[in-house]
Order: structure tokens, then sequence, then C-alpha cells
């Protein structure tokens, strides 16, 4: 069992790195920085993070998750398979247009551990399937191509606006060329 101690100097690590990198990028980062951020020494935050790239992989697995939580609660409260759709979408966006999430996608996956790798891809994937549902009960017949061209538009649509298009529109915009999208493949 790990103690409410390390629980929290962990978080506070994890914290103080978050920061650091919307203050530095990924750059900015180093354990010394992380150390003078905490208060804790840099032997201290080895006890807890192996390296920088394992507290890098950290925040990563830490926003897949919460996205993934978040993604699941949202779409299971819904009982019509096109409004999860669009819960789905706008969820995705909202989450991916966000300054938090702005500032861990500078974290470049090859900066993690292959470990890390492989938990992100499989968080990832996870993420992914919460939408494939709703599209067998729309009747489509690859629901894993759709969902991977809803991803990347998603995507799309978050870059623009991460360059100063307005979320509104472009929310706007993105539910009805992804709807006319799952209209066309049904």
């Amino acid at each position: 069992m790990v103690s409410p101690i390390a629980d929290t100097r962990r978080e506070a690590i994890l914290s103080a790195s978050l920061q650091l990198l919307d203050a530095s990028g990924v750059e900015g980062i180093s354990m010394a920085s992380i150390a003078q951020a905490t208060g804790l020494s840099r032997p201290a935050i080895y006890q807890y993070f192996s390296s920088r790239e394992n507290i890098l992989g950290e925040l990563l697995i830490n926003d897949m998750a919460d996205l993934s939580n978040e993604i699941d609660r949202i779409v299971s409260a819904e009982q019509e398979p096109m409004e999860q759709v669009r819960l789905w979408i706008h969820y995705s966006l909202a989450h991916m247009a966000s300054k938090e999430h702005r500032v861990v996608r500078e974290i470049s996956v090859k900066n993690l551990r292959e470990e890390q790798r492989g938990e992100l891809m499989a968080m990832h994937g996870y993420f992914l399937t919460s939408l494939i549902s709703p599209l067998k009960e729309l009747g489509i017949e690859d629901p894993s191509s759709q969902v991977s061209l809803i991803f990347a538009a998603i995507t799309s649509a978050a870059e623009r606006i991460d360059s100063g298009k307005p979320f509104i529109s472009e929310a706007a915009a993105l539910e009805k060329f992804v709807i006319a999208g799952v209209d066309a493949a049904l």
C-alpha cells in the first residue's frame, strides 16, 4: 500500500512537471527543475520516478485515462446511439482543444519508455472503442475505419482551434461533417 505522503509527493511532482511543461516546453523539464519547483531533492524525485521520461509518460497516460474515463461516463449516460456519437465528438474535441491537453501534446511519444508507449497505445485504443458500439448500433458496417476517420477529423479541428479558429464554429462544422459521414455510411 502506498502511503498518503508518497501519493502527495507523486502528485506534486506531476503537477510541477505539468507547470514546467506549460512554461518551458519539454526541454524545460529536468529532474533538477522539478526538484526546484517542488522543494524536494533530486534523489527524492528519483524515489518516485526513475527518469524524466517516466514523468513525461505518466503525464500522457494520466491525460489519456482522464479522457477515457470521462468519455465512458458521458456516453454511457445516453441511450440514443447518434446522441452518443455527438457527445463523443464534442467531448473529445473539448478535451483535445483544452489548454491542459495542448500542453501535454508537446510530449513526444519518442520521449516515452517502451512499456509506457505500449500502455498509452492500449489506452488510446480503448478510448476509440467507446465509439464503436454506438456506430455498430447505428448499422455501420466497418465501425473501426469510421472511428479512425472521426478521430482524424477531431484532431484536425483541435489543431484549427489551436491556430485561433473559434471553438463553437469548429465544433459545429465538425459535428455536421461527422454526422454526414455516418449517415453516408449507413
